[in-house]
């Protein structure tokens, strides 16, 4: 598995992956007529509307199976927080492979090269990818409210300063990469 900056031909793969894991993901928490109204279709023309600075994809021999996507942060009510990390989407059975961290690792050294001091996502307060952010530690939590296809829902937003991320996710990427050669 690799981890590299997406190129617009990785777009509809990149369209792909992120319908099917709002639709597997999101299933009982987004209404059901709404995730099955979205369309890759639709989606590979929003991806080509945008540019993909900061935007990684995780791939293997059977292709480009993840994305990330990072940049300045948009929500002005934390403006200490400077960047976001946009979105992260994996095919359903490549989750739990490592590849979230790798996103992550990537993008983190993304924001620092670009001189971004810290770090603020969103997920949904029902999605269970929020235990993933918890044991990176994030140093500020905060929940907000949000309307989409006319129901409310709860989010989190977590925080974290970039150098102390970074240094987590180090770590984290070298305590499986020793575990990797042990099981060999």
């Amino acid at each position: 598995m690799k981890v590299r900056h997406a190129v617009h031909q990785d777009i509809p793969k990149i369209a792909k992956i992120h319908v099917e894991s709002w639709q597997t993901t999101y299933q009982g928490i987004i209404s059901q007529e709404y995730l099955d109204g979205l369309t890759i279709e639709e989606r590979e023309e929003s991806w080509r509307r945008r540019p993909l600075e900061g935007t990684f994809v995780a791939e293997d021999e059977d292709g480009v199976f993840g994305f990330a996507s990072f940049g300045k942060q948009r929500d002005e009510r934390y403006s200490t927080y400077d960047g976001e990390l946009y979105a992260i989407y994996l095919f359903q059975q490549k989750q739990k492979s490592g590849a979230g961290i790798a996103l992550i690792a990537k993008g983190v050294e993304y924001l620092i090269e670009k001189g971004y001091q810290k770090l603020m996502l969103w997920v949904f307060e029902q999605n269970s990818a929020k235990q993933f952010y918890q044991k990176l530690q994030p140093s500020f939590v905060v929940t907000s409210q949000f309307e989409l296809a006319g129901e409310n829902h709860n989010e989190i937003g977590y925080g974290w300063e970039l150098s102390r991320l970074n240094n987590h996710v180090k770590r984290i990427k070298s305590s499986a990469s020793s575990n990797n050669e042990r099981k060999k």
